[in-house]
């Protein structure tokens, strides 16, 4: 069992999204380049884990079935979770100090400082799940388990209510996170999601199924490149 509680990283670990080509025509945003940056993050991003691991049941043709009962229905997800055998469950966050600042920033009107610290704030909670993700990756692998990719209520066609089903599952006000009637997180720059766990058979590997290689749908955000 996979028992972390808590999430950290290098704040040098962010200097490859701070040097993002997006922020390159942001040279007056009134932050003094990627040091000024950096440390802005390491005051007001907090990042911070709260995550379970649930055996799965069975998987029918739409819907994975947990043994605690409790059932996802989307055809995509249970594709993604043939041969899974568990599915993590998470949420985490980086505290809603960083937006906040960026709330207030824009109300001075510094409307391009503003943007450029949401959207690393965004940024910066994406990797903060890519650690856990990474961390839970290694862990599992050597014990002969693989992961899939992971998913987030709202993609493709998983309902974005089941938001409430991940909330019931995990203790998130620990970490300070809450959903409102509309199933969405606060503090903004919080991620939720899911990936499983399946075994790997002889020590072979078992290619991830990845929908979005299927999909037709253009400029979609989420997309991801086919992974194997």
């Amino acid at each position: 069992m996979y028992e972390a509680r808590d999430i950290s990283f290098e704040h040098a670990e962010l200097d490859h999204l701070i040097k993002r080509r997006e922020f390159g025509r942001f040279s007056d945003s009134g932050f003094r380049g990627s040091e000024d940056l950096n440390g802005t993050l390491r005051d007001l991003a907090s990042p911070a884990l709260c995550h379970k691991i649930e055996r799965i049941s069975y998987i029918d043709h739409s819907t994975v079935h947990l043994r605690n009962g409790m059932s996802f229905t989307s055809p995509i997800l249970a594709k993604v979770f043939d041969h899974c055998e568990e599915m993590v469950i998470f949420v985490v966050s980086i505290g809603s100090a960083l937006e906040e600042e960026a709330a207030r920033l824009s109300e001075e009107n510094r409307l391009t400082e503003a943007y450029v610290l949401d959207r690393l704030g965004s940024l910066t909670a994406e990797h903060a799940v890519n650690v856990f993700y990474n961390n839970v990756k290694r862990h599992y692998r050597n014990k002969g388990y693989g992961v899939t990719l992971r998913f987030s209520p709202g993609y493709c066609d998983w309902p974005v209510n089941d938001q409430q089903k991940l909330f019931l599952l995990l203790d998130a006000d620990r970490i300070g996170v809450s959903l409102t009637d509309s199933c969405l997180m606060q503090p903004r720059k919080s991620v939720s999601g899911v990936f499983g766990l399946f075994p790997l058979t002889d020590g072979t590997t078992i290619s991830t199924y990845n929908p979005c290689s299927h999909c037709e749908k253009k400029g979609c955000a989420a997309r991801r490149k086919n992974l194997t």
